[in-house]
């Protein structure tokens, strides 16, 4: 098992019960403030995902590409209306959630170049230090959202989970088949993507997250072939 995936959905988990008792206490005004800080902290985090990438044309061309899919497609609406079915399942009161609000931080928690990032490199090499690192901030990100949101922020843990320990089994079958080149490619797109998140989360930009999904998939083999042409 991951130790690092572990500790961070823990504390995902953790830090969603205890801002779910805890949030009442914080202000709307620092609610706002730290929302602020904690977004444009995934931006540095993107920053710095970004400039390990290789080469930049294939990283634009996947996120071009990838966002074109996932908009034809409608994922994030998709995305939305299944969260919205599966919370209404459950006594949670989802009727007070903002779904966008709650598509973006599954997005951060899920989907950001940080955590994916850290999922494949412990599975490769056994070094859980980056998601013992995402850990810590993951904590105090989920106090704070579940200070509004409630007890489904500590739900996010589930598919972050999941997403992370595929990653990670899978991780010795894809790197056979990756160079250094095309792994820093796909960390530069993650963190693309986890800058977005950080405008959107800082109420800067409302960028289509879920949408830009596919760029992530698409990246691996566009940067492939940009290898082996140039």
């Amino acid at each position: 098992m991951s130790t690092g995936i572990l500790c961070g959905c823990g504390a995902v988990f953790a830090g969603g019960l205890v801002g779910t008792v805890c949030g009442k206490y914080i202000s709307d005004e620092t609610k706002d403030v730290i929302t602020t800080v904690f977004g444009m902290a995934a931006v540095g985090n993107g920053i710095m995902s970004l400039i390990k990438g290789s080469t930049m044309p294939p990283v634009i061309l996947a996120l071009i590409v990838g966002t074109l899919i996932g908009q034809s497609l409608q994922l994030e609406r998709r995305v939305k209306s299944g969260l919205k079915a599966a919370l209404d399942r459950l006594p949670l009161a989802a009727d007070r959630i903002d779904m966008d609000e709650y598509v973006t931080i599954v997005a951060i928690f899920c989907a950001g170049g940080f955590g994916i990032y850290g999922a494949l490199m412990e599975g490769m090499s056994g070094d859980s230090s980056i998601l013992l690192s995402k850990s810590i901030m993951d904590f105090f990100t989920a106090i704070l959202f579940a200070g509004t949101m409630g007890a489904a922020v500590s739900l996010v843990a589930f598919p972050q989970l999941a997403i992370f320990m595929i990653l990670f089994w899978f991780a010795r079958l894809i790197v056979p088949l990756t160079t250094p080149e095309l792994l820093n490619d796909f960390v530069a797109c993650g963190g693309i993507m986890t800058i977005a998140a950080g405008l959107r989360v800082a109420k800067i930009k409302d960028m289509p997250l879920i949408n830009m999904l596919p760029a992530l998939v698409l990246v691996m083999f566009f940067s492939r072939g940009w290898g082996m042409v140039f």
